[in-house]
């Protein structure tokens, strides 16, 4: 029994990783869904010996999905682009994150496992619903996870016997966030400021600061050469020009991490709470002079609050409230913020330390509940939506434009060009017996009735 009681806490954290498996189990489908099918372009070329780097180069929107895109047609390859198979890889990106989490996290706190719980329960939480069962937001955890495990190679440096391995794979992770998605790139600077505060020797730190620098600057130059413009997006210094609705976004945006952006008041009030927990625990940090020790933990919580800022100059001006698929990057603060005040818990166990680790726990553990409820309920509407969509594909021939709509919300002449594509190569639904017609649902009968 009290082994058993020993356990439990690292039972509990591997219930939380298989929760993140079962649901793409439960909910994902294979279909090709909207920005997805600028892929099929890539598979189309790949089969004919066409494809070029400069392929996989060719921006999408603001972002250049490089290495995405390599293992994307991987994956594709191996599974005649089943894209649940892109859900698992998600997941498979959520589990070396949380590893990596919790390796810093038992370096900083040392062997206390049932404070590991809280970081397994947020890593994996269904907030991410929208980005968990759409494989093309392999994207988004590919940033986030490479970006996590840079700025933990770099931490290593003063903890580890091999330093210079380590300065090669944060390197490497940092290569791959950085040629991801554009948020990538913030892993360079921030890197840079972690390797002030690494306890390394002074000769060997400027050689990793000279070396991480310049790489940085040159990944930065080369993302930017035959950068897209986009003439009618909003203006990056709209927050700046309407400054409460900026705050109001960041905050809504920075509470996504506990709360879905749908109830936008509690993701709101969340957000506040949080930005007060990260000053006070910044505070504490500074107070008890841990920066060295909490590099790791500082540099994180620096990249996330830089990527949501970078999300709030962009989008605040054209939404109202952010959309779920930027909740992944909220989360790292959320975990952030539960580590450093862990430790002041835990070392100094003073009243204001105690409260506010307190509180953060109390809205987590409120959380918790919530989002799987949410997580449940919208991956049923997910896997419907995504069913008729697949049932729309697999007879597109047949099928009006405005049913194709389902599968992409725009430029469905494009989808008409690569669909008979997909089909040549027997790709996606077309690997697979003809897919009946769901049994319910509005949208496939109107797509009846305009046939």
């Amino acid at each position: 029994m009290r082994w058993l009681l020993s356990r439990s806490p690292y039972l509990i954290v591997a219930l939380a990783v298989a929760a993140g498996f079962l649901y793409v189990h439960m909910f994902g489908v294979n279909v090709v869904w909207n920005d997805e099918w600028d892929m099929a372009s890539l598979f189309t070329k790949l089969s004919s010996g066409r494809l070029t780097v400069f392929d996989l180069w060719e921006p999408h929107n603001e972002h250049r999905f490089f290495f995405p895109s390599i293992a994307i047609l991987l994956l594709g390859t191996l599974t005649k682009w089943n894209t649940v198979a892109e859900m698992y890889a998600i997941q498979a990106c959520l589990l070396i994150t949380l590893l990596a989490l919790l390796v810093a996290l038992r370096a900083y706190i040392g062997a206390r496992p049932l404070f590991f719980v809280p970081t397994a329960f947020l890593t994996f939480s269904l907030l991410q619903r929208f980005n968990m069962l759409w494989g093309l937001q392999l994207t988004f955890f590919f940033v986030e996870t490479f970006a996590v495990v840079a700025l933990f190679f770099l931490y290593t440096l003063g903890h580890g016997r091999f330093k210079w391995l380590a300065f090669l794979a944060a390197l490497l992770s940092g290569t791959i966030a950085a040629l991801s998605v554009v948020q990538g790139l913030l892993v360079w600077p921030v890197g840079l400021l972690q390797l002030f505060y690494t306890p390394i020797e002074k000769a060997k730190k400027w050689l990793f600061l000279v070396l991480w620098g310049t790489i940085g600057v040159g990944e930065w130059v080369i993302y930017f050469i035959d950068y897209p413009a986009h003439p009618n997006s909003p203006s990056v210094f709209y927050p700046l020009t309407h400054p409460l609705t900026g705050a109001r976004y960041f905050l809504t945006l920075l509470g996504t991490s506990l709360f879905s952006p749908r109830s936008e008041s509690f993701a709101f009030a969340s957000g506040l709470v949080l930005a007060s927990l990260i000053v006070g625990s910044l505070y504490l940090t500074y107070r008890h002079r841990r920066e060295g020790d909490s590099s790791f933990w500082l540099a994180l919580l620096l990249y996330s609050l830089l990527v949501l800022a970078a999300i709030t100059a962009g989008r605040s001006g054209a939404q109202d409230v952010p959309v779920q698929r930027y909740t992944n990057f909220s989360i790292l603060v959320a975990v952030s913020v539960y580590a450093l005040l862990a430790k002041s818990v835990l070392e100094e166990r003073s009243r204001g330390a105690v409260a506010m680790f307190g509180t953060l726990c109390a809205v987590m553990l409120l959380s918790i509940p919530v989002s799987y409820y949410g997580g449940i309920k919208e991956g049923d509407h997910f896997k419907t939506n995504r069913e008729q969509a697949a049932y729309v594909l697999s007879t597109y021939t047949t099928q009006s434009d405005r049913c194709l709509e389902l599968l992409r919300r725009k430029n469905t002449d494009n989808l008409r060009r690569d669909a008979p594509q997909l089909e040549k190569l027997g790709y996606n639904v077309f690997a697979e017996p003809r897919v009946s017609p769901p049994a319910f649902g509005k949208l496939t009968k109107q797509c009846r009735r305009l046939r």
